[in-house]
């Protein structure tokens, strides 16, 4: 294997894992019972060993196993926010899924089951409004790292070509949400012409 094609591969899988994180805060109790999943989470070092092959969203994600070092470099090249981004995700899952597991209620009598139920029932709808605008600021970081690379573009076809690439990254992360959080994807959205950085307009 080539050196430029192990870095793609490697790239390829550290956003794999990025989009599986997200994933698991928006709907940690699918990951309850899964162990390597839950494992992974620990630490730093357990999620770059991480090896999964996996479906999320009807999209099947290859994560491959990768030494910590190459996890945080590939990380800093490629993804917004660099490693800290990807870390603070693992701690937030962790968290969530910590949480889903405490949160079944114990149910001491008939009298009282209606009212568990529905306790129940609101906490979860309450989590995943939570999960939902967690992944909305997620969006928000990432679109914000790359506003600037369309404005600093030096001509028109670039900068349509960038702000595609936005839309489609939005539109790709907020489909991570519950479907009543989730936005509709643009078919058609025309880029308003903006003037690159240290130019005036004529």
């Amino acid at each position: 294997m080539k050196w430029d094609e192990g870095k793609t591969i490697q790239a390829a899988s550290i956003e794999n894992t990025r989009k599986l994180l997200l994933a698991i805060i928006a709907t940690p109790y699918k990951y309850l019972k899964n162990a390597v999943i839950r494992d992974s989470l620990i630490s730093q070092a357990s999620l770059a060993k991480l090896a999964l092959e996996t479906i999320v969203e009807g999209e099947t994600l290859h994560i491959s196993p990768i030494s910590l070092n190459t996890f945080k470099q590939r990380s800093e090249e490629r993804i917004p926010g660099g490693f800290l981004a990807i870390d603070r995700l693992r701690k937030n899952a962790a968290s969530v899924i910590n949480k889903e597991e405490k949160k079944t209620p114990t149910k001491n009598n008939r009298t009282r089951e209606a009212i568990l139920a529905q306790l129940a029932e609101l906490n979860l709808s309450l989590d995943v409004q939570k999960r939902s605008n967690l992944i909305l600021l997620q969006t928000l970081s990432d679109v914000r790292s790359k506003l600037d690379g369309v404005v600093s573009a030096q001509d028109e076809v670039t900068r349509k070509i960038r702000a595609a690439e936005i839309l489609k990254r939005i539109t790709a992360i907020t489909s991570l949400n519950p479907e009543m959080y989730q936005i509709p994807p643009i078919q058609k959205a025309s880029v308003v012409s903006i003037t690159a950085k240290g130019k005036k307009n004529e």
